[in-house]
């Protein structure tokens, strides 16, 4: 694990090819990107570690990892939140950022996302699964939005985000288990709710705990993911890999000496 460590922080520097080469990656065909995997991190320096990796769509916030991050949400005009979606679209050329709308009523909710989205239009907007996030979200996407519905932990919810025909559908896994249900199954299931009725809208398994969950719900054909760093090195890091990677540079450095007599 140290060792995968050490090769992704020296390809993070900010001038390193690999932010060219993951601008590159998001303008492909989105065909090419039947899955989706976002950074699960308002901290900017898990964005310079791992968004070089190149195998990320973009990067989901929510305001408990903007506190974390000591990322403010200062009126009238958010120059923290502004600054920090500004980063994630200039710098690392992300295709889309996540910021959630804050506010108890739907009219709080309406103006705090129209302020966020008013900073790029690649900022996605996430909306609780309330009955006033609900309605601020219609009216978002009547706007012309894209909006993710999230904090989800039932089917039933899945029949609204597709009623509503929002972008994305995100099921907290942690939330699911903490609860005492099957995270997985609660997933799958929320799955076939949505391609039960034909829906476009994508489930995004949010807040996952293991690399494992990760691929059990690729076999069940969900396709979208909210990654915490933690989760990101566990799909990185493989002993197996690294051993034998280990050997083979060894052996290259042997033959590299051995030339040079």
């Amino acid at each position: 694990m140290k060792r995968v460590l050490s090769i992704v922080r020296r390809t993070a520097s900010p001038n390193f090819s690999l932010r060219r080469g993951f601008a590159k990656f998001i303008e492909r065909d989105e065909k090419e990107r039947n899955i989706r995997l976002y950074l699960e991190s308002a901290d900017q320096s898990d964005w310079q570690t791992l968004l070089p990796l190149g195998i990320f769509a973009g990067i989901n916030t929510n305001p408990l990892l903007l506190k974390e991050a000591n990322v403010k949400c200062t009126e009238p005009v958010y120059p923290e939140l502004r600054s920090l979606i500004r980063t994630a679209v200039d710098d690392y050329k992300v295709d889309e950022i996540f910021i959630q709308a804050w506010g108890s009523t739907k009219e709080e909710l309406v103006r705090t996302g129209l302020a966020a989205r008013m900073f790029d239009r690649h900022v996605v907007l996430s909306l609780p699964m309330t009955f006033e996030g609900t309605q601020a979200a219609a009216e978002l996407i009547g706007q012309g939005a894209r909006v993710c519905m999230t904090a989800a932990h039932a089917q039933k919810q899945a029949v609204m985000g597709s009623a509503l025909m929002a972008d994305y559908f995100a099921a907290s896994v942690s939330g699911i288990s903490e609860s005492g249900e099957d995270a997985v199954a609660q997933c799958v299931a929320m799955q076939k709710v949505v391609e039960g009725v034909g829906s476009q809208t994508r489930i995004m398994a949010s807040a996952v705990q293991t690399a494992d969950e990760i691929v059990e719900l690729t076999k069940a054909g969900i396709k979208t993911f909210s990654v915490p760093p933690s989760v990101a090195y566990e799909l990185i890091n493989q002993p197996l890999t690294c051993k034998m990677t280990d050997e083979y540079e060894r052996i290259h450095q042997g033959l590299l000496v051995e030339s040079k007599q």
